[in-house]
């Protein structure tokens, strides 16, 4: 049994370890003078943690030019974000966006998943 817990804790922190908590919700971001990037995704959509992944370390890079905020579609937070915007399906993907939301721009998973590309569409969008 303890060995049972023991595995069970260590998962759970692996997977806390990949999570990145949210600094402000999609609402609060979009309000604001920076340019938003929006990860909406769902759990069981394929590649979902290498897209977070990737994804997470692009906001370390431009949390000064840019708001990151996840959307997890089975949270409260998506009712909110679908109400002003369309989630499309093909999880994951990443949205854009500027002027509060007259301004967006979608990415593909596979440019999120290509630094290069990602950070290129984020120089070009926030110009």
């Amino acid at each position: 049994m303890r060995k049972i817990l023991t595995a069970l804790f260590l998962l759970t922190l692996v997977f806390v370890g990949t999570q990145k908590a949210n600094a402000i919700k999609f609402e609060e971001a979009i309000g604001q003078n920076k340019p938003v990037a929006v990860l909406v995704y769902a759990p069981w959509a394929d590649g979902q943690d290498t897209m977070l992944q990737a994804f997470n370390n692009m906001g370390t890079r431009y949390a000064d030019a840019y708001n990151f905020v996840a959307i997890n579609i089975a949270t409260e937070d998506a009712k909110t974000f679908n109400q002003r915007f369309y989630i499309y399906p093909n999880l994951p993907y990443v949205l854009l966006f500027r002027n509060g939301g007259k301004v967006s721009r979608f990415l593909k998973q596979d440019c999120v998943l290509d630094s290069a590309c990602f950070a290129e569409r984020l120089d070009m969008f926030n110009n």
